[in-house]
């Protein structure tokens, strides 16, 4: 007896994981008719070939692929010949797609098990070609073309924005084919031509708050700092000046931060340091609002059926609560600003004030008397809360802080690109 449950437990399953193939194998193919339809042969062929991976026998699928494949493969290869036909110094890199999206149909049509067409049962098999060698031979123009393109551009002139295009040029033929010829070499160099030298003095701190929050000015400094260097895409051309080295050198000059922001002391700091700008900076006020508790007294009302066992009947009552809703929040704001001084004018090119905050609201409640059941939902969800604990204020200055670095990080990339 057993074993026959057994047995039919197991028939259950294997006709319910080839309903389940079933279901999804007429999905992708609906899916691939749709495509083909539309003139995309490609995503046709792709997804009709995963429908007969899991039912070889399939005829709808068999029709499908016998018309969308060689529709597939023509349109790649009337594609690549037009590209190489092209008078256009870009080509390779759209040769290269086709090549790959060609390669891509066949390994997918190279997978298939045996398919057979429904009537005659003549196997279905098509011309496959292995690309390997004309996707290297591309991939290696695509290479040479940026290459080329890159020493053109760094020999136009020295300007930084000409290098830059330069590093981005052999970049890209690094991208495609690593360690191209001497293309990282030629991208080192270039970049360092492109690079900002930017020396990021310490932030001073103007709220006159020091004591509450600690060293407020130097936590943005640091935020700062941290998010240039980290933000790589952003960060490719430009070289921090370490905070040591920035301390050090005022403290040999016997100058101060607040000394950076007029033209002549930024251009000698500048040339002592090598740096081309000098980022720096201001807290200039913290607004901060401790928690505080509002309290709403509700009086709320409901009918509810009340069963009576003896007379086996419901009577509807009314019943009320009073509820107390509880609401506590905080705030903090902080306001600063930053400038950059080019060195080698001394002048401020940029200068920006910005605001960012914090707010904490959160709520609870509590029965006072009554009968519960008057409640919504959400009120029984209010009651069972204790008070919830608000954030500390410096926990709320650090988040704010972040906020602001971001904020300042975000400006100087737009500045400097």
């Amino acid at each position: 007896m057993k074993n026959y449950a057994l047995l039919l437990f197991m028939i259950a399953v294997l006709l319910s994981s080839g309903f389940a193939g079933c279901s999804k194998n007429k999905s992708l193919h609906k899916k691939a008719q749709n495509y083909f339809e539309r003139g995309d042969y490609d995503s046709a062929t792709l997804l009709v070939a995963e429908s007969l991976m899991l039912r070889p026998d399939y005829d709808k699928a068999f029709y499908t692929l016998k018309e969308a494949y060689p529709k597939a493969n023509q349109s790649h290869l009337d594609q690549i010949s037009a590209l190489k036909n092209a008078d256009n110094d870009d080509k390779w890199e759209s040769i290269l797609a086709e090549y790959l999206a060609l390669d891509k149909l066949h390994q997918s049509v190279r997978k298939l098990p045996v398919i057979r067409d429904p009537q005659t049962g003549v196997r279905l098999s098509f011309e496959l070609r292995d690309y390997s060698s004309e996707i290297k031979q591309a991939r290696d123009n695509a290479a040479e073309s940026y290459y080329q393109k890159g020493i053109h551009q760094s020999m136009i002139d020295s300007s930084r924005n000409s290098q830059k295009t330069a590093a981005g040029f052999f970049k890209s033929a690094l991208k495609l084919v690593p360690n191209f010829k001497d293309s990282a070499a030629r991208y080192e160099a270039a970049r360092q031509n492109a690079i900002i030298r930017v020396a990021i003095t310490a932030f001073e701190d103007k709220s006159g708050v020091r004591e509450s929050y600690g060293a407020i000015a130097d936590i943005l400094t640091d935020l700062v700092v941290s998010r240039i260097i980290q933000d790589q895409s952003n960060s490719e051309f430009v070289e921090i000046i370490t905070r040591g080295q920035m301390d050090e050198l005022m403290k040999e000059q016997e100058l101060s931060a607040s000394g950076l922001v007029n033209e002549a002391s930024a251009a000698r700091i500048g040339l002592l340091l090598g740096a081309q700008e000098i980022l720096g900076g201001r807290i200039l006020q913290v607004d901060y609002v401790s928690p505080r508790i509002t309290a709403i007294d509700l009086h709320e009302t409901a009918n509810v059926d009340i069963e009576d066992d003896i007379q086996e009947r419901s009577d509807n009552k009314e019943v009320s609560c009073h509820f107390r809703k509880y609401t506590k929040s905080s705030s903090l704001q902080i306001l600063a600003s930053f400038s950059v001084v080019d060195v080698s004018t001394g002048r401020i090119k940029i200068q920006k004030s910005l605001s960012a905050s914090q707010d904490f609201e959160t709520e609870w409640g509590k029965i006072i008397s009554g009968d519960e059941r008057a409640l919504n939902s959400s009120q029984k969800s209010l009651a069972k809360k204790s008070e919830p604990a608000a954030p500390t204020a410096k926990e709320m200055v650090i988040e704010t802080l972040n906020a602001l670095s971001r904020d300042i990080a975000a400006h100087f990339f737009d500045y400097i690109k």
